[in-house]
């Protein structure tokens, strides 16, 4: 390999290093899944009833929707799990939502 073709391929190799951690940021950040509730419970002060929801995650904002209708939109937080998921999860503590687990996934949203 003569210099110019190297330098090339270690730019190109730079570029790409830089440009994954945004790839993975990006996956990350938006997430769209449906969810069940097996009794009522609340969010962001707003009262669900048992059933399926919509929940639209766009970096830390999460929409819930129940046929086509947006029942509530509130601040979410990212973590991740000592372990992926064995299924999809919805914490219940003193009847809020306070977490949600995804199937295979190592990230959940806090509320």
């Amino acid at each position: 390999m003569n210099a110019n073709v190297r330098s090339r391929f270690f730019t190109a190799l730079v570029a790409t290093g830089l440009a994954l951690p945004l790839w993975v940021t990006a996956a990350t950040d938006s997430l769209h899944k449906t969810v069940s509730l097996a009794s009522t419970a609340t969010v962001a002060g707003k009262t669900l009833q048992a059933g399926d929801y919509d929940l639209v995650v766009k970096g830390n904002q999460a929409k819930i929707e129940r046929n086509g209708t947006v029942v509530a939109e509130v601040p979410c937080t990212w973590k991740t799990l000592a372990a992926k998921a064995d299924h999809d999860g919805v914490d219940v503590d003193h009847g809020a939502v306070t977490e949600i687990r995804f199937k295979g996934s190592t990230q959940a949203i806090d509320f």
